[in-house]
């Protein structure tokens, strides 16, 4: 309970007795906590006093209020520094959890124009589209496509689930991906990327344009990540 005689205000009690409790893991991620009421009902404050530790909480990020439903315990954000060319798996081993992956569509594809002066082949010729959902500890983040040249037609067969891709275009190629421009935006879920990612259709979206070069400066393939921004977050 909270110590009245001690020189820490009770706000600052209150939200650090919540705080723990979210980090012990005894409320968990997405989990609605007792209305500002309840909680001033429950350790004996003011509702005032309740509403700052709320709001101090919600500053740090430990929870999210949400109009018309309630406050809820913010699910974890992964992040990546857009500075780093790594792959998506390396990016979940730095961040402690487990990189996933499903394979939606693999084939090739007649690619305009703009597509194929961006991987620097000829007019006419064939690439390879792969579409895979990615997952974070078993859960949806991204919407991954990518295009990539004729030369790289050897991915059409191999397991994409589960698979780094960076890892099968060294291994089978030696190609190392070592640069990447990009371009972010922000879009809105369709109702296929909404039930993908298990969100609400018209959910705000992060997108990612790149290109991938070669340590040798040449294009690789062209990527597109549409990814569930309440729960990524970049650093430069």
């Amino acid at each position: 309970m909270l110590d009245r005689n001690d020189v820490i205000p009770l706000y600052k009690q209150l939200q650090e007795t919540l705080k723990k409790q979210i980090q012990s893991g005894e409320r968990k991620p997405r989990e609605k906590i007792p209305s500002e009421i309840n909680l001033a009902k429950e350790f004996d404050v003011s509702i005032i006093t309740a509403r700052k530790a709320v709001n101090l909480l919600a500053e740090e990020g430990f929870v999210e209020k949400k109009q018309g439903k309630g406050t809820f315990v913010a699910a974890q954000k992964y992040t990546r520094n857009l500075s780093d060319v790594i792959s998506f798996s390396e990016v979940c081993r730095l961040n402690g959890t487990v990189a996933g992956s499903q394979l939606l569509e693999s084939k090739f594809i007649e690619a305009d124009k703009k597509a194929l002066d961006r991987l620097e082949r000829p007019e006419g010729e064939m690439v390879l589209y792969i579409e895979r959902l990615r997952f974070v500890d078993n859960e949806p983040i991204v919407i991954e496509k990518n295009i990539f040249s004729i030369a790289y037609s050897f991915l059409i067969n191999e397991d994409l689930d589960n698979n780094s891709m960076f890892d099968i275009l060294k291994r089978r190629s030696g190609t190392e991906v070592a640069r990447s421009s990009r371009t972010i935006e922000i879009c809105r879920a369709t109702q296929q990327e909404a039930q993908l990612l298990k969100i609400t259709k018209g959910s705000p979206l992060l997108l990612i344009k790149s290109i991938a070069y070669s340590t040798e400066n040449k294009p690789v393939f062209i990527g597109t990540q549409i990814i569930n921004g309440e729960r990524y977050q970049f650093t430069m």
